[in-house]
């Protein structure tokens, strides 16, 4: 897949981090108690980093307007993007530490999250401001991990997301779990998700968002308050979308997980990936599921080329269609 008229397809506005995983924790440790793990390993992070990565993977020219520390792994951050082919040209360097999430994973792939924001804060509308003129014309805007940038308020996300959808691009949007789900975050997560053309959101959180329990109800709860596609992550039992009035699942691919720490940015970018070619909701969940299963299934060269998931989405079961 390529750009049309040489132009840019995504831009990312999110969340950078360095991720420490320690892997085969059964539990996490009561306080003054120690839990052993199996393994560990340490890789550049976070939302914004995760969908943009996994998005230069499958084709897409991408650039990430976010910020990082002026430290040793902030300097990784930005390498480490670079070599992905990352346009880092919009990416800020500012005092403080770079953010820091220790995420522990079960033995079945599950993971709890313990995080530092560091300088995170940093990243505020000015940021965005000064590097919009560089992105503005990208074919896609994704706004994700915004709960961990708190200095990104919800005005200047959907003032964005609104010029960007009123521009004819696709206007994407995945905060992340926030620790306030109060009417008052409520009322900014509906000012945002008005002028959404795709929402992804995992289970939990839509759940918190609509106060339903029920997929069916989640989703056309939201459907009322996005005039785009909304697709909810449900890990291990794949995603489910409204394809018009029909419940749609896509079935997870059965496989052996590594660790599932990504897995949903990985299959933001594949959805994001399908949208821009065909607008089509289910292949681009189907496009999402297979870059997510390869990805939970490797421990190195974990991110998904466009031949890989070609290769592994006939596979994909759909139900409801």
């Amino acid at each position: 897949m390529t750009s049309r008229g040489g132009g840019l397809d995504l831009c990312v506005v999110g969340n950078l981090v360095i991720d420490l995983i320690i892997k085969g924790v059964p539990s996490l440790p009561s306080w003054g108690h120690e839990v052993l793990g199996t393994g560990r390993s340490e890789d550049v992070g976070g939302q914004g980093a995760n969908v943009a990565r996994a998005a230069t993977a499958l084709g897409l020219s991408t650039k990430i307007v976010s910020v990082v520390g002026n430290d040793a792994s902030g300097r990784r951050i930005r390498e480490t993007l670079d070599a992905d082919g990352v346009g880092t040209d919009t990416l800020d360097v500012v005092g403080g530490d770079t953010a820091l999430t220790v995420a522990a994973v079960r033995p079945d792939g599950e993971r709890g999250f313990l995080t530092d924001l560091g300088c995170s804060a940093e990243m505020r509308p000015e940021v965005l401001a000064r590097h919009w003129p560089r992105v503005r014309d990208a074919r896609a805007v994704a706004f994700v991990g915004t709960s961990n940038l708190p200095g990104l308020d919800a005005a200047c996300v959907a003032s964005v997301l609104a010029e960007v959808r009123g521009a004819g691009a696709l206007s994407v949007f995945d905060p992340g779990w926030s620790a306030d789900y109060g009417p008052a975050a409520l009322r900014d997560i509906d000012r945002i998700l008005g002028v959404c053309d795709l929402f992804l959101p995992n289970r939990e959180e839509a759940q918190a968002i609509t106060g339903r329990s029920g997929l069916a109800e989640m989703l056309r709860v939201m459907r009322d308050r996005c005039p785009g596609t909304v697709i909810v992550k449900c890990g291990s039992e794949g995603s489910t979308l409204l394809d018009r009035d029909t419940v749609v699942v896509v079935d997870a691919l059965p496989v052996n997980v590594d660790s599932a720490v990504g897995a949903g940015d990985v299959f933001d970018a594949g959805v994001i990936s399908g949208f821009l070619e065909s607008g089509d909701p289910v292949g681009a969940a189907i496009r999402g599921t297979a870059a997510a299963s390869l990805y939970i299934s490797r421990a190195t060269s974990r991110f998904a080329t466009i031949h890989d998931w070609q290769r592994v989405a006939p596979g994909v079961t759909v139900h409801g269609r």
